[in-house]
C-alpha cells in the first residue's frame, strides 16, 4: 500500500515516500499491483505544504487536486503552529474531505463523528505534523517518523541508520533512501522508484 518516512530536523523536515499502489478485493486480497507514473506521488507539494496519505488513493488525489489549505501568517513552530493546525488547517481539510464525497457519513445525521480512512503527514514551516483518521494530531519527540504498510520496516531502518543520531539534511536524506530500499525487500505494498522531499523552516 504504502511507506512514507520522515525525519524532524532543526529547522528543516525531510519527507519520502514509495510509488507502489495495491488494489484489494472484497476479502483482503491483493489482486494488482500498480506503480505510479512519472510526476505522480504520495506526497504532494501544496502551497507551503508537504503533504503525504498512507491509506487510500482517493486522498491522495484530493490532497493534490482538490485541497487548498489555509496559511500560516507566521513562520514558527511551537504553540502558535499547534493551534493553527488544530483550529485552522484540520477543519478545512475535513470540510475538503467532506465535500469530495470522501468522508461523507453513512446516514444524514449531521452530528457523526469526524472519520476518514487514511494517516496524513503535514510538513508546515519545516514541522511535522501526523494527523490519524479521527483528525486528531500527534508529534513525536524523537524526530522519526513512518506511516503506512512499511512503517515498522522503516522505523527500524532508520534507528539502524541513523542511531538516534541528529542529522542534517543530506545525510537525512540518505538514510530515508536507505529505509524505503530495506523496506520495499520485507514489505510487499511497498515499491520503487522512491521520492525524497525537503522542507525548511
Amino acid at each position: 500500500m504504502t511507506t512514507i518516512v520522515a525525519i524532524q530536523g532543526d529547522g528543516f523536515a525531510v519527507i519520502g515516500t514509495d510509488s507502489r499502489i495495491s488494489s484489494f478485493d472484497e476479502s483482503g486480497m491483493a489482486y494488482q499491483i500498480t506503480t505510479l507514473g512519472t510526476g505522480t506521488s504520495k506526497i504532494a507539494a501544496n502551497g507551503r505544504y508537504l503533504l503525504g496519505a498512507a491509506g487510500d488513493v482517493r486522498a491522495i488525489n484530493i490532497l493534490h487536486h482538490a485541497f487548498t489549505p489555509p496559511v500560516p501568517t507566521f513562520k514558527t513552530s511551537g504553540t502558535h503552529l499547534d493551534q493553527f493546525i488544530t483550529q485552522k488547517f484540520i477543519p478545512a481539510l475535513r470540510t475538503c474531505f467532506e465535500e469530495t464525497g470522501y468522508a461523507t457519513p453513512d446516514n444524514d445525521e449531521k452530528s457523526h463523528m469526524a472519520e476518514q480512512a487514511s494517516t496524513i503527514l503535514v510538513v508546515i514551516n519545516g514541522v511535522i505534523y501526523i494527523i490519524d483518521g479521527d483528525y486528531s494530531w500527534t508529534s513525536d519527540r524523537t524526530g522519526v517518523y513512518a506511516i503506512g504498510t512499511g512503517s515498522s520496516y522503516a522505523l527500524g531502518a532508520i534507528q539502524a541508520i541513523a542511531g538516534g543520531k541528529q542529522l542534517q539534511i543530506p545525510k537525512a536524506k540518505i538514510a530515508i533512501n536507505k529505509a524505503l530500499s530495506i523496506t520495499s525487500k520485507f514489505d510487499p505494498y511497498t515499491g520503487s522508484p522512491f521520492h525524497v522531499y525537503t522542507q525548511e523552516q
